[in-house]
């Protein structure tokens, strides 16, 4: 459970988060993605790009290791620690900054700033997720673009399922659980962790946002943001509502 006075992203982002879904951050994966966002951002080299809830800068160093000027933001003291090492052990620089996404320390800063795997929905209500899109505008040179990689929201409801389970490489079980509440777009995702052991805990779990594009681009636009494209995934397809991914470039006036 969360500690007292704390959000669920503080609790669920200090360990259970990469022990629950460690096992799809492959490198492989991390090389794609990175690939596509310079290519749909049309990067090149010495273009100042933004992470924005960098996580262990699985993207970060890949976007360096293109020639781009990467810094790499999280709430997460551990996970810039984390992005840091991937650095060095890649040789290639980056900066790292410990901020709240509402409140990126940058105005007029960065060609690009890139929000990956669905790291937007998780603030407490649409006020807060619009405090995020307002930071990120600020801190765009004008011109520049916000790519924000979602969660199609009709692909999760038509391919709802509330159970579901893995197992890690070590041998410990999650068992997932799915409540989707439908009045107001949440999915919370608990999960019951049992060691090798037969040990068990309940982790804290995630909550988020599930917005329609019609809803983002009114939101994006408030901001002075503007969609110009929309992918449904990786592999630069065209977004529908069979995509598992919806991925919107914004450019900003």
């Amino acid at each position: 459970m969360a500690t007292q006075g704390s959000a669920w992203y503080v609790d669920f982002f200090r360990s259970d988060y990469l022990n629950v879904y460690g096992h799809t951050f492959t490198e492989e994966r991390a090389q794609k993605e990175a690939g596509f966002v310079a290519t749909a951002l049309d990067l090149k080299p010495g273009a100042s790009v933004l992470d924005l809830c960098c996580g262990q800068g699985r993207h970060a160093v890949n976007l360096a290791k293109r020639g781009l000027k990467v810094t790499g933001l999280d709430l997460n003291s551990e996970y810039l620690e984390l992005t840091r090492r991937a650095a060095d052990a890649s040789k290639v620089q980056l900066k790292t900054v410990a901020a709240d996404m509402r409140e990126i320390p940058y105005e007029n800063n960065f060609d690009a700033i890139v929000n990956m795997y669905s790291s937007f929905g998780y603030l407490e209500s649409e006020a807060e997720d619009l405090k995020v899109l307002e930071s990120a505008a600020k801190a765009l040179k004008p011109g520049g673009r916000l790519l924000l990689d979602m969660l199609n929201r009709e692909w999760a409801v038509a391919n709802y399922i509330q159970n579901d389970w893995h197992s890690g490489a070590d041998g410990t079980l999650y068992v997932e659980r799915r409540d989707l509440d439908l009045a107001s777009s949440r999915m919370h995702v608990h999960f019951i962790v049992i060691d090798p052991d037969g040990n068990r805990h309940e982790s804290i779990g995630h909550i988020i946002r599930l917005y329609t594009l019609t809803e983002m681009t009114r939101l994006l636009a408030r901001v002075g943001l503007i969609v110009n494209a929309v992918f449904g995934g990786f592999e630069g397809e065209s977004y529908s509502i069979e995509t598992r991914r919806m991925i919107i470039i914004a450019r900003k006036e």
